[in-house]
């Protein structure tokens, strides 16, 4: 009874694919509503605010779409310091993400032609959202004003300002595809700059072009799903958001990054996935499995031993169900399911493909 088949090299086949989706909840690609909860923001608001999709108050499926945070070589904008009561949450933050990004005994962040930037904000996907990456070139995000909007607050921080001050900004990947040259520990690194994809990518002034002094609008991480933006940049031309560094002081910065978000009224991000295919080809020859254990292929004999049913000794039949994958150890590692079961005679051959995604 032929119920195995030994695979060799010649019956695999396998290909990449690279597959895109949309990051934010329900698969979307785009969103244009901003939500925090009061809830977090109390608890550990002055470290980073989640941002939601739908309004977690009142919305039970509201989940968290990504963070947002500020940062600080210094700590300020935060409150404690020495001798002070408070955790100096800024400097926190940057050494948190100076130690991930940046190499050993690197002090400061560099965005451009800045390399002393002492301050950033940090917008990260967490990994169950974006996977493998969040896409270069498949990401934009607004920032600033759409029009006076006093009544966007949070914490008490208002936004108010004309719509010329908003920023729209993307990556450079389209420019440059292989990333920054910067040594950091993780890479491709691309700058932030000012563009749009609507229309196909369109970037409205490399990272090298900008100030001097203040530099890109920031760097991005696709394959941790962070961007992080450059403070000074931010408080320039477009979108003036400036950024309140008192000492000892709860500025809330971070409530104002999310503000910015809000009444920009625009992101735009997707993640990508590099999807393996590993593909089968399972022959089942002419004279090979022709024979089943089901009961009902058998009949009994007076005797008590088994004998296949008459029809079946001279022209046998079996219809194929099921495909098992197995290991050297004889433990089954996938079953495949067909749509319909095939009839395999000494007359009828067949091949059939089961492909592993992985």
């Amino acid at each position: 009874m032929e119920l195995f088949k030994d695979l060799t090299s010649d019956d695999k086949a396998q290909d990449v694919a690279i597959v895109t989706s949309g990051v934010f909840q329900d698969g979307a690609s785009s969103i244009q509503a901003f939500h925090t909860s009061s809830t977090q923001i109390a608890s550990s608001g002055d470290y980073s605010a989640d941002v939601y999709r739908y309004d977690p108050a009142g919305n039970a499926s509201a989940s968290v779409q990504f963070g947002v945070a500020y940062g600080h070589a210094d700590g300020s904008g935060s409150l404690g310091g020495t001798g002070i009561t408070g955790e100096r949450t800024s400097a926190a933050v940057f050494g948190q993400f100076n130690n991930m990004i940046n190499p050993p005994q690197t002090t400061r962040f560099t965005f451009g032609n800045n390399s002393t930037a002492k301050h950033f904000y940090a917008i990260t996907f967490n990994r169950a959202r974006i996977r493998e990456n969040l896409e270069p070139g498949g990401w934009e995000l607004h920032l600033g004003p759409q029009g006076a909007n006093p009544d966007a607050t949070q914490g008490g921080v208002a936004v108010i300002g004309t719509p010329d001050q908003m920023v729209k900004l993307i990556d450079d990947s389209s420019n440059n595809p292989g990333g920054t040259t910067n040594a950091r520990n993780f890479s491709p690194e691309y700058n932030i700059v000012s563009g749009t994809l609507v229309g196909g990518t369109y970037v409205h002034k490399q990272a090298s072009d900008e100030d001097e002094t203040m530099g890109s609008y920031g760097t991005f991480y696709p394959s941790i799903g962070t961007l992080i933006l450059n403070a000074d940049r931010l408080a320039g031309r477009q979108p003036q958001l400036v950024t309140f560094s008192g000492s000892n002081a709860n500025n809330e910065n971070t409530l104002q990054m999310v503000n910015f978000i809000t009444t920009g009224s625009y992101f735009q991000a997707k993640r990508q996935e590099q999807i393996t295919s590993t593909h089968y080809f399972v022959r089942a020859t002419a004279k090979k499995f022709n024979s089943t254990s089901n009961e009902t292929y058998y009949t009994e004999s007076l005797a008590g031993v088994k004998r296949i049913v008459a029809g079946m000794r001279t022209d046998p039949k079996t219809y194929i169900t099921t495909v098992g994958l197995y290991n050297k150890d004889n433990e089954m590692l996938a079953v495949a399911k067909l749509s319909q079961p095939i009839l395999k005679s000494t007359s009828r051959e067949a091949l059939i493909k089961v492909k592993l995604d992985f």
